[in-house]
């Protein structure tokens, strides 16, 4: 206890003496030993969250704001410099899933895009293209 305590002081003052006392050493004000993960694809705030160290997948996700609703939640990955675990959270949702996976430091959560919003966007991307040459159509006419 007493060495991790002066590491700490040593860490402060260390960032302090830099000209950096806006920062914040994780851990030191909370007594909660944080880690960082990332988060990527369908959720409403990708990126990079420290998370507590017990953390695991739904943690992750919540951190990022939750899944859109473009999310494909049957394939969510957990991806580590090694390995990677595959994830059915619409089984978990449905009270059908195994148990929750936890995070490692430095884990990445990929939640793809469900199939169908391709089509929707292709779809989408056609009617534009249609009216467009629909209106050259009509301007040439005249």
């Amino acid at each position: 206890m007493r060495i991790s305590a002066v590491l700490v002081i040593t860490a402060v003052f260390v960032l302090y003496a830099s000209g950096l006392e806006g920062y914040t050493v994780p851990g030191v004000e909370t007594d909660e030993v944080l880690m960082s993960i990332h988060v990527w694809g369908e959720v409403r705030s990708p990126g990079t969250y420290l998370v507590p160290v017990e953390a695991d997948l739904i943690v992750g996700i919540s951190a990022a704001g939750g899944p859109t609703a473009q999310a494909k939640l049957s394939d969510v990955k957990i991806i580590y410099e090694d390995s990677e675990i595959r994830y059915n959270l619409d089984h978990f949702l449905d009270a059908e899933g195994g148990p929750i996976p936890d995070l490692d430091p430095g884990a990445t959560i990929h939640i793809p895009t469900n199939d169908f919003e391709w089509w929707k966007t292709a779809i989408d991307f056609s009617y534009k293209i249609i009216v467009a040459v629909n209106l050259i159509w009509i301007m040439t006419e005249r």
